[in-house]
């Protein structure tokens, strides 16, 4: 994760916003559409707590606005903030838009159920990252 930094799109997400602090990345094989992640970009921390305390609120504040962002621009009826680091101890925070339909409405989802096998189509994605970044931009 830190080697992506900065270096735009990948194989996993679609560079939507650089801010202060993080960066902010629409996943491609999501069947939950707006599912971003918001990614500490001033060098390796492991856990929120590592950040002083003027830099965990610039974090948490723009992990809040990739939030505010995602909840307008796909009306979920719940977002779900997961900062894990267990398989990539990098801070980063999934911002994870939840809908009626999606594959466990109403409680946990199981994180394999989260991914589709296929990307987004490459058009559709441009389209939401655009909006995604426009709304962050604002």
């Amino acid at each position: 994760m830190c080697a992506a930094l900065g270096k735009g799109d990948n194989d996993f997400g679609v560079s939507v916003f650089t801010g202060e602090v993080a960066e902010v990345r629409l996943e491609r094989r999501s069947r939950l559409p707006g599912y971003c992640v918001v990614v500490w970009r001033h060098g390796h921390v492991a856990e929120p707590g590592d950040l002083a305390p003027v830099q965990a609120s610039r974090y948490w504040a723009e992990v809040l606005a990739a939030g505010r962002a995602v909840q307008a621009r796909f009306t979920p009826v719940k977002l779900n903030y997961l900062t894990l680091g267990n398989t990539v101890p990098h801070l980063h925070t999934h911002v994870l838009p939840r809908y009626q339909d999606d594959p466990a409405p109403g409680g946990p989802i199981a994180w394999e159920a989260i991914f589709a096998a296929d990307p987004v189509p490459e058009p559709e994605l441009r389209r939401q990252a655009a909006d995604l970044r426009a709304l962050l931009e604002a």
